[in-house]
């Protein structure tokens, strides 16, 4: 009996923004204007039957926390979810009550733009046996949850030769959506995506590494289609489970963006700004989340905290959370862009 790779998928767009649901924007010392947004990253293991069992007790505790820190106003702003192909998994986003919820590939999504071309030989040396070449079972398990507007959103899948090893079961891909600050000059880009694994796709390294870097080229291709790599371009936050520490991959659009960092972990819950190539960062977390700014929006790291890692917090799942408080700000005479999503009607 196969999981049933449909069953688990949330969608939801609101057609309006509640200002009240925003964090609130202040005004810096320097004049500035800046709002904080709490990003909350997690790889939850929402792995079906016979992968995986027992996880939904521990899954609705995932879900019952985000629940009450959202329902005592202290975040999340922004959700960011891998793994979460089954039900208990999905429901995490709905529990927290977000007022758009975006799921990356489905199951039966092909991929839209032209895949990376596969070195020769590499398709047909595929193993059926370790889940290559036998069709997806579950969709991509991405999500991104916000109440900030949505203006504009984009995914795709993976090339159907892009995988390696049991990692080809699931349809990964990436997730990037365009999301308004209410007040600031432009919009910010968020972006999320879960590359192929290492050891754990069963295939050997060079395979599983071949396979990183045409994932790494396709979510290249995804986000410039999506116009992120244009001159002047959006902010940027990105976050995913890249496994690029695991692969050694250090090419792609992240590693050659000099504007582009790793919000680290500093002393104590400080956050510290790292460039792809810092090895602390990448052994210190299972999982990162990356950002840049813009000529008009700056985006800064606050803080960083792992959450329910057996220190702080009991653990919940394979990876720890990681808790990203960043800073955006813009000039205080900036016009703020106007928001195509229209703010909510206020009940009298």
């Amino acid at each position: 009996m196969l999981p049933d790779g449909e069953a688990a998928r949330v969608e939801r767009r609101a057609d309006c923004y509640d200002p009240a649901a925003l964090p609130p924007v202040e005004t810096l010392a320097d004049g500035r204007k800046a709002v904080r947004l709490r990003v909350l990253l997690w790889n939850v293991e929402g792995l079906p039957w016979p992968i995986r069992s027992g996880r939904g007790p521990k899954l609705e505790r995932i879900a019952d926390w985000i629940a009450r820190r959202r329902a005592a106003g202290h975040g999340p702003d922004i959700l960011i979810l891998h793994k979460a192909f089954v039900p208990e998994a999905s429901r995490i986003t709905l529990a927290g009550g977000f007022r758009n919820i975006l799921p990356g590939p489905a199951l039966k999504e092909k991929r839209q733009l032209p895949a990376a071309p596969p070195p020769d030989g590499y398709a047909g040396a595929a193993h059926w046996w370790k889940g290559e070449g036998i069709g997806k079972w579950l969709d991509g398990g991405l999500y991104i949850a916000t109440d900030l507007p949505v203006i504009d959103s984009a995914r795709d899948a993976f090339g159907a030769d892009s995988c390696a090893g049991y990692d080809c079961l699931s349809n990964k891909g990436g997730l990037a959506l365009r999301v308004a600050i209410p007040g600031a000059p432009e919009p910010v880009t968020l972006f999320n995506t879960h590359r192929n694994s290492r050891e754990p796709a069963q295939v050997g390294i060079p395979r599983a590494e071949t396979s990183h870097i045409l994932q790494t080229r396709e979510n290249d291709a995804l986000l410039t289609a999506f116009g992120d790599l244009k001159d002047g371009g959006d902010a940027l936050i990105a976050a995913g489970d890249f496994n690029n520490y695991r692969a050694g991959d250090r090419a792609g659009r992240f590693a050659t963006d000099p504007a582009f960092r790793l919000a680290a972990k500093g002393p104590g819950l400080a956050a510290r700004a790292a460039p792809m190539t810092d090895a602390r960062a990448w052994t210190e977390a299972y999982d990162l989340v990356g950002y840049r700014g813009s000529d008009a929006l700056r985006v800064e790291p606050l803080s960083v905290v792992t959450l329910f890692d057996g220190q702080n917090g009991p653990v919940l799942s394979d990876h720890p959370a990681q808790y990203v408080t960043f800073r955006l700000s813009w000039r205080g005479d900036a016009p703020a862009m106007p928001i195509a999503v229209p703010r909510c009607a206020t009940r009298s």
